[in-house]
């Protein structure tokens, strides 16, 4: 009732001025239509104003389109738009560009491709503005080959400005194609002179592909045509300087500026940020000061940022600290950047108390931004419960490939991998169908080849060779070489090599890593050979795989002598892990006094590992004296672990020492040491299944141990003698051969002859080094079975084939 009483005024008004033009001049009525605007309360009412005159013309309805763009109501805006259409109203030069930037506000590809088509049908395709309007809806709807397409048939018709260039490079720069903005930004200036707009488009281009040369060249345009004087051409050069690493250049444009405001400074503190200049950035934000700038969030962050990259955790909390005493509200941005340093810090509590901060102030970022750097926080931090909790309170349809990515990164660098890949499958099926970016999908190879699962590999290895994954391919495909590799199937692997149409020093390392794990050195020194020759030059993780297969293979000379060309030849200096690979080469081989020399000749303190090294050759040698002398090397260093109590426990047990062995134990026990203990697992169609040491607890517990103790009796026939001695207990002999038949890696070989189809390969892994005895009983279980058996320990492979190990006694 109080509407249509409402509607009749405002009509009656409008139909006065409109029949009236001799009070308000030759077009009172769209002035005085522009007023009534104000006093309508909804669209309708717009609308049934118009709707009830006759012969409205375009003006009005252009200004009612206009009237609902300006208060940021787009859907009302189109709306508008169709129904002037309908009303029979042709469009003219205003109502198209209107639409248009509607369209353009709202992202929307398929209405915009719709106004696309009333521009042609009523013949505005060579209308700048029209076209100039399309090009940046098409850009803002990601539609970069369209809005090309547009701009082509601008130039073909002759109609394009330096409007039509700003738009073009704008959308270029935006999708990331810096070399073709920069090409493009070259073609301009032989139509149009590029204006302060066209340099703050063309510069950010430089400053992405830190091309320094054509930067000086448009800033020295700039200078000659006056633009440099501008603030925003100003700001863009310092910003473009500091990212090609030039402070002292972004330093001058600085210093020349006639006017300097907030973005000035923050371009500075973020450069010096970015460049490590850490003083210098605190020293622009004093300067701030001084000259009462306003330090925003944008400085704070900034500081806070660059220190989260530099994994300078403690830094960026203090920065933050300092950010609250000066009463700067953080964003979002600054808050992710906050938790990226405290997740590099492990500082869980610090993590807790961001937690509760953007709890209080309801701070969630968009499309869930700050949640999912919350999620990667816990993760980092080791609590995956919080991690999986946050996780969990974020409705399924609402996780976005992100959400998904640090929850899966999560689980496969620092935590459960068999949860990772579960999660990933989940990710990938109905109902989210989300498509993962290639970080997750690389995620989700390094849980493979944590787990050696090479079934779930090849599914993801499949999924890859159907997508493109672009400027990340080399690292994907690294990914997949990893995982073959890490599974043991090093001719898939190299298939894999082969195919690569690029190759970095990961991608050599991976393969050269490959084969020394399996011991096959002779063909890592081969490909290390090829490696030089493609040009690659070996750096010190390259030696030390070098070394490593030189252990594993037994070359000890080979070793020695790539050892010593690693400074003298190659310049590479070697570093603690490099001397514990000559230890552990030169003790595999017994040379144990020529190991001893090698430590008391290291130039630097020797590292823990290197001690590991010698007690892991006092085992293999019984040499109980120089085992306690390493243990106590490495307990006056502060770190003994459970490993390596139980290496000299072991020796000790060998020597038949048990005293000693209930000691050690006993000190463990005081000193809060727990070990670790043994499992395996092995991957069949159901899933990973894993077994302990005596486990009982599978379903078909009964048929893996019947199955077991007929194959140890049918081997003892061919000539396997249980090798006592590592059974660690002082039992007598014959439950000691008993105890060895528990261990868990003959439990899941037996497993997997029960699942595997006939002639396959078995694949098992274990997180301890295998055992003397199990590898000599699954030696010559090969013998009796038709199927390769691969054992991944934690130290290499051992591919047993027919009585024979890839290993060749070296493990």
């Amino acid at each position: 009732m109080l509407r249509n009483v409402r509607l009749k005024a405002l009509l009656s008004q409008f139909r006065f001025y409109f029949t009236s033009p001799s009070l308000l001049g030759d077009t009172p009525s769209l002035s005085h239509f522009q007023l009534l605007l104000n006093q309508c309360k909804s669209l309708s009412d717009s609308l049934s104003i118009l709707e009830r005159l006759n012969a409205v013309p375009v003006q009005f309805w252009n200004a009612l389109i206009r009237h609902e763009v300006a208060h940021g109501r787009h859907d009302r805006a189109l709306a508008v738009c169709r129904q002037a259409l309908q009303a029979g109203a042709k469009p003219d030069n205003y109502t198209l560009p209107l639409a248009i930037k509607a369209c353009a506000e709202l992202a929307s590809f398929r209405r915009g491709s719709s106004v696309h088509g009333v521009v042609i049908t009523h013949g505005f395709e060579s209308n700048v503005f029209v076209g100039n309007g399309l090009i940046v809806m098409y850009a803002r709807c990601g539609a970069l080959d369209e809005a090309r397409k547009v701009f082509d048939e601008m130039l073909e018709r002759w109609i394009d400005d330096v409007v039509s260039w700003n738009s073009i490079l704008a959308a270029y720069v935006k999708d990331s194609a810096a070399r073709t903005a920069l090409y493009l930004f070259s073609e301009m200036q032989g139509a149009f002179r590029p204006d302060v707009i066209s340099l703050v488009n063309v510069l950010p281009a430089c400053a992405s592909l830190k091309a320094l040369k054509q930067a000086r060249e448009i800033h020295g345009y700039a200078i000659r045509t006056g633009l440099c004087e501008n603030i925003f051409v100003g700001n863009t050069l310092i910003d473009v300087y500091a990212k090609c690493g030039t402070m002292r250049v972004a330093c001058k444009v600085f210093e020349s500026m006639e006017k300097r405001d907030t973005v000035s400074f923050n371009a500075m503190v973020t450069g010096f940020s970015q460049n490590g200049m850490f003083d210098e950035a605190f020293g622009a934000l004093n300067r701030m000061r001084e000259e009462n700038i306003p330090i925003d969030v944008v400085s704070w962050s900034a500081v806070i940022s660059s220190y989260a990259q530099r994994g300078c955790g403690s830094e960026a909390m203090n920065v933050f600290r300092q950010m609250q005493l000066s009463r700067s509200m953080p964003n979002e941005v600054t808050l992710i950047s906050l938790l990226s340093a405290i997740a590099s810090a492990g500082a869980l509590s610090h993590g807790m108390e961001t937690h509760a901060y953007c709890i209080r102030n309801n701070i969630n970022g968009e499309d869930y931004t700050v949640q999912n750097a919350l999620i990667d926080m816990y993760a980092k931090c080791g609590s995956f419960g919080g991690a999986r909790r946050l996780f969990d309170s974020i409705p399924g349809l609402n996780r976005n490939v992100v959400t998904w990515t640090v929850m899966i990164g999560g689980y496969a660098q620092l935590g459960d991998a068999i949860q990772a890949l579960e999660l990933f499958s989940v990710m990938v099926s109905r109902p989210y169908f989300v498509k993962p970016k290639s970080h997750t999908v690389s995620c989700a190879l390094m849980a493979c080849a944590h787990l050696s699962s090479i079934r779930f590999g090849k599914q993801i290895h499949a999924h890859i060779a159907r997508h493109s994954y672009g400027f990340a391919a080399l690292h994907v495909d690294n990914c997949i070489l990893d995982m073959y590799v890490k599974c043991g199937d090093v001719k898939a692997a190299q298939n894999v090599f082969d195919k690569m149409p690029q190759r970095n020093n990961v991608t050599w390392t991976s393969i050269l890593t490959g084969y020394g794990m399996l011991g096959r050195g002779d063909e890592t020194l081969k490909l290390f050979d090829d490696m030089q020759k493609a040009g690659v030059k070996p750096d010190d993780i390259t030696f030390l795989v070098v070394l490593y297969a030189c252990c594993h293979a037994g070359l000890v000379d080979v070793g020695l002598k790539y050892f010593d060309s690693m400074s003298k030849v190659y310049g590479v200096a070697p570093r603690a892990v490099h001397y514990a690979c000559v230890v552990d080469l030169l003790g595999r081989t017994g040379q144990l006094d020529k190991a001893w020399m090698t430590i008391c000749n290291i130039p630097m303190e020797p590292a823990p590992m290197v001690w590991i090294a010698l007690l892991s050759a006092c085992r293999v040698h019984k040499n109980v004296n120089l085992a306690e002398l390493a243990l106590g090397k490495l307990v006056e260093a502060g770190s003994d672990s459970d490993s390596s109590y139980t290496l000299l426990s072991n020796i000790y047990a060998n020597a038949g020492r048990w005293k000693d062995v209930a000691q050690i134990r006993i000190k463990m026990k005081k000193s809060g040491i727990i070990k670790q203990p043994g499992c395996s697992w092995i991957e069949s169609k159901t899933g990973i299944t894993t077994f302990l040491v005596g486990d009982k607890s599978h379903p078909r517990s009964k048929e893996i141990y019947n199955l077991l103790w007929r194959l140890m009796d049918r081997i003892k026939g061919i000539g396997y003698v249980p090798q006592v001695d590592f059974a660690l207990h002082d039992v007598d002999e014959e439950e000691k051969s008993s105890l060895l038949s528990e261990h868990s890696e003959k439990l899941a070989l037996a497993y997997g002859l029960l699942t595997a189809p006939k002639g396959g390969t078995i694949r098992v892994m274990k997180n301890l080094r295998v055992c003397g005895d199990c590898h000599s009983a699954i030696l010559y279980i090969s013998k009796v079975v038709e199927h390769d058996i691969i054992l991944r320990d934690s130290s290499r492979f051992h591919h047993f084939r027919k009585g024979v190990c890839s290993c060749g006694g070296y493990w």
